[in-house]
């Protein structure tokens, strides 16, 4: 768990009716802390947002907040989209195998099915746009 006092700088809302937040620290990082949040990139992570100003002292107890989190089994068992594909695929190759696929047997089913899926969308151009 890495902490970080920033700034709320802007925010859009998306198609999905998710929000991306723009924000700055309000102190410099060093690059080993850089590098610790390039880390977490892809990690689920939480947003504090307070109505205290820049430049007050925030007092936050990471604790009390993390312990007091509603039951979310969205959170919980989060996968972005591309590792929820890769899982079906692989229990697809698996079914169809009758055994764990090997990582070679994997890449090549993921490269196949992968096409068969890019193909099934471009076959929906109109000849105009190909």
């Amino acid at each position: 768990m890495k902490v970080i006092q920033i700034e709320l700088k802007n925010y859009n809302r998306r198609s999905d009716d998710s929000v991306s937040f723009k924000c700055d620290s309000l102190i410099e990082l060093s690059s080993k802390e850089i590098g610790e949040i390039d880390s977490y990139r892809g990690s689920v992570g939480f947003v504090v947002l307070t109505d205290s100003t820049v430049g007050n002292e925030v007092k936050v107890d990471i604790d009390d907040i993390l312990k007091n989190l509603p039951e979310n089994d969205a959170i919980d068992n989060y996968k972005s989209p591309s590792k929820r594909f890769r899982d079906i695929l692989w229990r697809l190759l698996e079914q169809d195998l009758g055994k764990q696929p090997s990582k070679e047997e994997f890449a090549d089913y993921y490269k196949r099915e992968y096409e068969k899926i890019c193909q099934h969308y471009k076959d929906k151009f109109s000849e105009d746009l190909e």
